[in-house]
């Protein structure tokens, strides 16, 4: 069985889209197309049911799943122990939505890697259905993530709360004494993908195209400070251009936008493992 088709089909059990599978593994969508076809002959089943827009599993596709994502794990973890041969006694691999690498996670790493040359250390950014995906497969050892993992085999812990801002440039004084919800949809907003659906159904109408849609946060800080538009950021995202004077904070006038919550989350097996640890007590999160 082929790993590289293997790794296509669990990113598409991910994801949902062959588009975005292709996307994300730098394939045209015929090869991905491709490589679910023959693992599908080779199976002797169908793996997928294709909707319009969407790609979800059928029975023996779930069934699958289980195993192509230990087999992923386990020519990782052997390429990973051969390379880590008489140079690293560990690896340890975090998982980690951008926006917390970002705010948080990027101040930790210098200072453990000078404490701890005999460790090394792999990020992998994604956002929370990957990094909880990986956790489960085996690919992540430690995953920061958006969303909870109610797991009898992880330990989940809530690490903090970020406020949710609106936001504009610092020339856009229109709405600089508030705003209320009901007008929040008529503004020319730029979407960064911090609302949780339940609030983003509150402020805008169902499946709102905005012009411009970036899911990485700090992307779309530049774009902001360019023109008249609005975004919604965590607090700490946005919090040195607050600071610096070249972003304003747009109060709701009526309603409080629920925060982002951010989680730590690792197998309980692992809990007594060295590097993780020594990370854990670095971060001052266990």
């Amino acid at each position: 069985m082929n790993i590289e088709y293997l790794k296509t089909f669990v990113l598409l059990a991910e994801n949902g889209s062959f588009s975005k599978t292709a996307k994300e593994q730098v394939l045209v969508q015929s090869t991905v197309s491709s490589r679910i076809s023959e693992l599908e002959k080779e199976i002797g089943q169908k793996l997928f049911v294709r909707n319009k827009n969407y790609s979800e599993l059928t029975l023996a596709g779930k069934a699958l799943l289980e195993y192509a994502e230990k087999i992923i794990s386990l020519e990782s973890g052997a390429i990973a122990h051969a390379n880590m041969a008489g140079e690293y006694s560990e690896k340890l691999i975090i998982g980690t939505v951008y926006s917390l690498y970002d705010s948080h996670l990027c101040h930790f790493i210098p200072d453990f890697m000078k404490e701890n040359a005999d460790i090394s250390i792999k990020v992998i950014f994604g956002h929370s259905g990957r990094i909880i995906s990986g956790l489960s497969n085996g690919s992540i050892n430690i995953g920061y993530s958006h969303n909870p993992y109610s797991h009898p085999g992880y330990i989940c812990t809530l690490l903090n709360e970020d406020d949710v801002l609106l936001v504009t440039a610092s020339q856009n004084r229109q709405f600089a004494h508030g705003i209320p919800v009901s007008k929040i949809k008529e503004l020319p907003i730029y979407y960064s993908n911090f609302l949780y659906s339940t609030t983003h159904n509150w402020i805008f109408p169902k499946n709102k195209l905005f012009q411009l849609d970036i899911d990485i946060a700090s992307k779309i800080i530049p774009f902001l400070k360019t023109g008249e538009s609005y975004t919604f950021l965590p607090r700490k995202i946005i919090e040195p251009e607050i600071n610096n004077g070249s972003i304003i904070e747009i109060p709701v006038l009526d309603g409080k936008i629920p925060p982002v919550q951010n989680y730590v989350i690792y197998k309980k097996e692992d809990e007594k493992s060295n590097a993780l640890q020594k990370w854990l007590n670095k971060t001052g999160y266990h």
